[in-house]
């Protein structure tokens, strides 16, 4: 039976596919018995199949590059899939984490996963997971981060699978982990570390023992170890690149029909969930072309000479993920960057204690007329002042104006118009090109301004401990946390992730400017730079406009004190 099996195993999927169709339907029956016999588990069957796994076991249709990726973790040691924005990577993983612990016999098998944070492993991978367990009445049961099987014996259940996350230099989490049949799956693996990379690859000494390297390539880090994994010319290792120009909507593939699943499997619009062209003409046109942004997330190609970015795009993404982290504090501030200083916008801001949004954006010769300007940040104190007033919150709403050119009239106003009553808030007048509140630090304030940002986004990680109800999980896992919520778009993304930084002379932090920037083919960060005046605390100072009142100062702000 075992040579059977082992012949069986080395077709192709299309020869086990057509070897299956021309059985009659006994034969098929009796041949499956026999393969469940030799295989102890009930999905047996598919041991050799992962495709028709997917097609028979979760009535699933495939795409090409999705076949590509199933029968690669069969054949080779190591799996490398560098892959572009949306691309169903995750999703595919997913489907060979069931494969793999399904077909083989319970306590034999063990599937490890893990990504940068431990937000990413519990978020993106496993509730794929969990659904298909749920849905087609795969072995086991799961729960937010692990699937516990019975043992066949009847002695208790086994660890079939879990998701940890581990910090850079903690190797001891992955060691000692081994299985007759041992899978290793690393979601966004562009973060993951050398170190913990090294522990990982040490795994795979097992005689068959696979590993899934699946994520976008890093924006901001050259040299990493999935980069090194993907170069590396290994016979044992195959590589997959998915960029969008290999996907259905690009190529025009046919994928809603799945001519090798059962009869009567419902349509599903592979397309729906996948990248398409309107999202590479909005990321072209916010990036550029040639950005590390479009080499990474469009063609899934690893960019070189990657210089340094204020604002790391993937502590932006986490910040616009996040949502049950957020410290909210009631108090409401207002972030006004003006049509001015080489600016194409005016734009205002809204921070809801962490959460920041951009609430007004308009172009325009009226945004040159300061008293109109005034007007129209003067409805957003009015809503802010009426929400303070809904919670009863006693604290000032705060506006921070970029008081350069145009602003400077904007501020005068405003503090007038409070003066007469009109409105009850705190007007402050920032002056980025100024001192900073860390001369010897920050070359002004605009560089302290972003920053203060950077920190407020910068991740943060506590130590968790998995309990199930076996017992407590033999590892701790980090996760990763940011306080601040961004609820912005992806233009505002790319104008946060334009700037980049440097040192001068003094050893002090210089942030791009917005004319350097533009001769890069970036446009100015208006709507990003209102949403960093709402953040920013100025340091103190006396304002000129004494007759219409003090302008209120503070110092930056620490969502630990907000």
């Amino acid at each position: 039976m075992t040579q059977t099996l082992e012949r069986f195993g080395s077709l192709s999927t299309a020869d086990r596919q057509a070897f299956f169709e021309s059985m009659s339907r006994t034969e098929r029956a009796s041949l499956e018995k026999q393969i469940d016999a030799g295989m102890g588990s009930p999905f047996g069957q598919y041991r050799y199949d992962p495709v028709g796994f997917v097609h028979n076991v979760l009535n699933e249709p495939t795409w090409s590059l999705q076949r590509e990726m199933l029968e690669s973790v069969l054949r080779y040691k190591i799996t490398v899939v560098p892959a572009a924005h949306s691309v169903s990577k995750s999703h595919t993983a997913a489907r060979v984490v069931a494969w793999w612990t399904s077909v083989h016999p319970p306590g034999t098998a063990l599937t490890i996963t893990t990504a940068t944070n431990f937000q990413q492993v519990k978020t993106i991978l496993w509730p794929h997971i969990r659904r298909m367990v749920s849905r087609h009445d795969l072995p086991g049961r799961t729960n937010t981060t692990e699937w516990i099987v019975d043992r066949p014996d009847g002695e208790g259940t086994e660890l079939a699978a879990y998701g940890f996350s581990a910090n850079d230099n903690d190797e001891a989490a992955v060691q000692g982990r081994h299985a007759p049949h041992m899978l290793i799956v690393v979601d966004e693996a562009g973060g993951i570390s050398h170190e913990l990379g090294k522990a990982l690859y040490s795994l795979l000494t097992g005689g068959h023992t696979r590993m899934l390297l699946i994520g976008n390539p890093s924006t901001e880090a050259e040299n990493t170890w999935f980069q090194r994994r993907a170069e590396s010319g290994r016979k044992n290792t195959n590589v997959i690149p998915i960029s969008v120009f290999s996907t259905p909507n690009f190529t025009g593939e046919k994928v809603d029909d799945c001519a090798s699943c059962p009869a009567g499997t419902p349509p599903h619009s592979i397309a729906t969930h996948l990248v398409d062209k309107a999202w590479l003409d909005e990321v072209v046109d916010e990036f550029g072309a040639d950005s590390p942004y479009i080499e990474a997330r469009a063609h899934a190609r690893f960019p070189s000479n990657i210089q340094d970015k204020v604002l790391p795009i993937t502590w932006l993404e986490s910040a616009m993920a996040t949502t049950e982290h957020s410290v909210t504090t009631g108090d409401i501030r207002l972030g006004v960057d003006v049509a001015a200083d080489g600016g194409d916008e005016f734009v205002i801001a809204w921070i809801d204690g962490m959460k920041g949004s951009i609430v007004h954006s308009s172009v325009g010769a009226q945004n040159e007329n300061s008293a109109v300007v005034a007007d129209k940040i003067l409805e957003w104190i009015h809503k802010a002042e009426s929400e303070h007033a809904v919670r009863g919150n006693t604290t000032k709403v705060r506006v921070k104006i970029d008081a350069i050119g145009v602003g400077w009239g904007v501020v005068g106003d405003l503090i007038r118009r409070g003066d007469e009553g009109k409105h009850k808030s705190e007007i402050v007048a920032v002056n980025v090109a100024k001192n900073a509140s860390e001369p010897d630090k920050y070359a002004n304030q605009r560089a302290e301004m972003w920053w203060n940002l950077r920190r407020l986004i910068q991740p943060t990680m506590r130590q968790l401990t998995l309990v199930d109800d076996g017992g407590t999980s033999p590892f701790s896992i980090t996760e990763y946390e940011g306080p601040v919520v961004l609820d912005i778009d992806t233009r505002v993304k790319a104008q946060l992730t334009g700037p980049m930084f440097r040192t001068d002379g003094s050893n002090r932090i210089v942030i791009e400017k917005k004319a350097e920037m533009k001769r890069r083919g970036l446009r100015s960060p208006d709507r990003g730079e209102a949403l960093l005046l709402g953040y920013f605390e100025p340091p103190e100072e006396t304002t000129t406009l004494k007759p219409f009142g003090a302008v209120g100062l503070g110092k930056p702000i620490s969502w630990r004190d907000a």
